[in-house]
This record gives structure tokens, C-alpha cells and sequence, in this order.
């Protein structure tokens, strides 16, 4: 079967066209949660859902939902979507590609007028990427009710706090003390995602089905020495906090290398925030702040990792003039995909004779939040190089419209999924 009876590419070019153009014009593609830009897109993509002819909707957690209702009488609703906001200088693809692809789900569907025995929602997750209150999967994690006080009241470094800016984009942060109760109702979440790796490139392979998505920990870490002039105090009187900042960021590469070579399983750390105060070229730095981001499948080495910085950070302040914290910000546990969606998936790649490959996600999603509480998966497509997260991130058209057409031929198998 063609692909293309079910994709419609020249829609799906011009989703991600328009919504390349929201961005920040001097660093594109930036549409960081809550900015102006994000707002804008949020319009855009409530435009869609008009022209679509769905029912228009916000959760709780933030969430915008576009709803295709069943012809019958029901609560029960299949989620498709992800999320349109980026990192800094992020691509044009991440997470965008998903909620594009949604659309053309719905589209697909009412042209053909097919009946479906439940409702079909596409979400806009709220704030899937890392941003400055140190949280990801904002909109997600409030579905799964794990956003707590404490995150909640969290201010970014402009002062404003997260529940109040859930509130502004027309959520309820006084009702995220639990799961939402949507979730009793809720068949299936299925995502479509660029890979962010090399996997499906370099194996020519057209479908990933991914099976897991590792723990996500992240931590800060607080060096404080002591500043002062760069020209009169002399080497051996200083507190030089980035001095142990830098021997701490050495440190954590070399641990991880020795922990992915040892438990022979996916794990990654990375320190890519660094703030350095009072940051001047002739001033001695005071304080820095790190923060460390841990992907780890094997939980006997994320708490190796753990035990071994912290173990180093105790040696460091007894042998030196700074003294270094760590702090535990976020934490999302390892995630397995529920088996029988897996298995649909995989029969609606092999229905258009497309090549499929189970594989492990390295990076976090909004899906693996909801797979703790509700069936869920998700499946990634080629991305040129690997690349993500850069303004080079790039995929192709047609293969977007691949994984269109086997997420809409996964919704016509749920129709009999039990």
C-alpha cells in the first residue's frame, strides 16, 4: 500500500513551513515556553483546529487540545500529538513534526468520514523542553499528576513563577494535585518524534518503534569561592569557584565514560548550563552554577553515578577553599511503551511495506510521562546526521508523511484494540 493515499505531503510542508516562521528572528528556531512567539504559535495552531472543525479545549496542566468527537456516545478518546515549543536556537522539527502530523491524522480521517468508536484528541503538550524553572514535559507531567508544590512554585530567572504562567495560558495549577481525571478515560497516547540519533540513517530503516526511554535526572550543582580583583590577589590566596567548577565538569565526562562502557547499556551525562558570577574578565569568579543532566537505563549505575559525585564533591570541600552542593531538580523514571501498541505499530509500518526496528529512546518525551500512567507509544522517523536540539536539525518531508500514514493506519487498528 502507497504511503501517500494516506499522507498529505504538500500539508504537512506547509505546517512546518508556517511554523518556522514563529520565531525569535535573531536566533531562529526559538519558541521558548510562555514567550511571545509561543503564544503566537499557540494561535496558529488553534487556527488549525478551527479550520478542522474540532472542539477547542485547555486542561488543567496548560494543555491545548483539539478534540475530533465520535459519533457515538462516548468518554473514551485516543491522544495523538506532541508539542510546539523549543530549546534555544532549536530545530525545526522537534516536537513540531509530531503535532503537523497529528493534524493530518484528523484531516485524513474526516475526508475519508471514517467512524470511529472513540474520540480522537491532538495535544499540544505544554512546555516539553527544559526551560529556565528546570522542569520538562510541563503539560504531560500534569496529565500523570507528578507536578508538584515544589515545582510549581518554582520562578524562572525573570521572577515569574511557573503555576502563575500555567494559570496565564489558561490551566489550573490548584487543581494539579493528582492525575487528571481524563486518564480513566483514555485508550491510547501515541506520538510521532524525529529520532534525535543516527540509528535509522545510517540502517536505512523507515519506522523506529520505541520500546523504552531512559531515567532522567537532573541536578545543580553550587560552587562558591570568594571574588575578587584578577591583578592583586596572588595564585595561592584564591577561591577560584569555576577552577573547581571545571574540575567537576571533567570529572562527570570521565565517569560517565567509564559507567557506559561498564554497564554496556544507555547512559549519558552532560553539563551543558554553566552561569559563571560575577562573570568579568578581571574579576576572580564567586559563584558557579552547574547543571547536570543524567540519562541512565541501568539503575545500579545512575546510582553509581550519584554515590561517586557525591563522594567527590565531599573530597573537594575538605581540600579546598570553595565548597560545592548539589541539588536534585527533576527526575523522570525509566519508561517502558506498552507491548500491544508496539505490536500495532508494527503491523501498520509492515501494512505499507515500510522497515521497522524496535529500538530505546535517549531523550526524553512527553509520552514516556504518560506511559506511567495510560498505554502509550511512540514512533521516531529519520532526522538528517542525528542533529536536534541546533538550528541544522533537518528531516525529510516524506518521511514525515511515512510515519503520518502509519499513525493513521494505528488509529484505524485501535478500532479493535481491547
Amino acid at each position: 500500500m502507497d504511503f501517500n493515499n494516506f499522507s498529505n505531503v504538500s500539508f504537512i510542508e506547509k505546517g512546518i513551513n508556517d511554523l518556522e516562521k514563529i520565531t525569535e528572528h535573531d536566533r531562529p528556531y526559538t519558541r521558548l515556553v510562555f514567550s511571545k512567539e509561543f503564544y503566537q504559535a499557540r494561535d496558529w495552531l488553534g487556527e488549525q483546529f478551527n479550520l478542522l472543525d474540532l472542539a477547542i479545549s485547555k486542561d488543567e496542566a496548560g494543555n491545548l487540545i483539539g478534540l475530533y468527537k465520535s459519533k457515538v456516545k462516548t468518554d473514551k478518546v485516543v491522544i495523538i500529538g506532541s508539542h510546539i515549543d523549543t530549546v534555544p536556537s532549536g530545530g525545526r522539527f522537534d516536537g513540531i513534526a509530531g503535532v503537523v502530523s497529528a493534524l493530518n491524522v484528523i484531516k485524513y480521517i474526516k475526508e475519508h468520514d471514517i467512524d470511529l468508536p472513540f474520540n480522537l484528541a491532538v495535544y499540544d503538550y505544554l512546555g516539553e523542553e527544559l526551560n529556565d524553572w528546570g522542569i520538562s514535559c510541563i503539560g504531560s507531567r500534569g496529565i500523570a499528576g507528578v507536578l508538584n508544590e515544589d515545582i510549581l512554585s518554582r520562578t524562572d530567572s525573570s521572577g515569574r513563577v511557573l503555576s502563575q504562567e500555567i494559570d496565564k495560558i489558561g490551566g489550573n495549577s490548584k487543581l494539579l494535585n493528582g492525575p487528571l481525571p481524563i486518564i480513566k478515560n483514555i485508550i491510547a497516547c501515541l506520538e510521532l518524534h524525529i529520532e534525535q540519533g543516527k540509528v535509522l540513517e545510517n540502517n536505512k530503516i523507515d519506522i523506529g518503534i520505541v520500546r523504552s526511554i531512559p531515567s532522567i535526572s537532573r541536578y545543580t550543582v553550587n560552587i562558591s569561592g570568594q571574588a575578587g580583583h584578577s591583578g592583586t590577589i596572588l595564585m595561592n590566596q584564591r577561591a577560584d569557584a569555576l577552577i573547581v567548577a571545571s574540575e567537576i565538569i571533567i570529572f562527570v565526562n570521565k565517569l560517565a565514560l567509564k559507567l557506559s562502557r561498564k554497564s554496556n547499556q544507555h547512559f549519558v551525562a552532560t553539563i551543558g548550563k554553566i552561569n559563571v558570577y560575577p562573570n568579568s574578565a578581571a574579576i576572580i569568579p564567586g559563584l558557579v552554577e552547574l547543571t547536570i543532566d543524567l540519562r541512565a537505563v541501568s539503575k545500579n549505575s545512575r546510582n553509581e553515578f550519584i554515590n561517586t559525585l557525591e563522594k567527590k564533591i565531599t573530597s573537594i570541600n575538605e581540600a579546598s577553599e570553595c565548597k560545592a552542593t548539589v541539588k536534585d531538580i527533576a527526575y523522570a523514571p525509566y519508561v517502558e511503551m506498552n507491548k500491544d501498541l508496539n505490536v500495532l505499530f508494527k503491523n501498520s509500518s509492515d501494512y505499507f511495506g515500510l522497515s521497522s526496528n524496535i529500538m530505546d529512546s535517549g531523550a526524553g518525551h512527553d509520552t514516556a510521562q504518560l506511559a506511567r500512567v495510560v498505554p502509550a507509544s511512540m514512533i521516531f522517523i529519520s532526522c538528517k546526521d542525528g542533529l536536534s536540539h541546533c538550528p541544522e536539525e533537518f528531516a525529510k518531508i516524506t518521511d514525515i508523511a511515512k510515519g503520518t500514514a502509519v499513525l493513521i493506519k494505528m488509529i484505524l487498528n485501535l478500532v479493535n484494540f481491547k
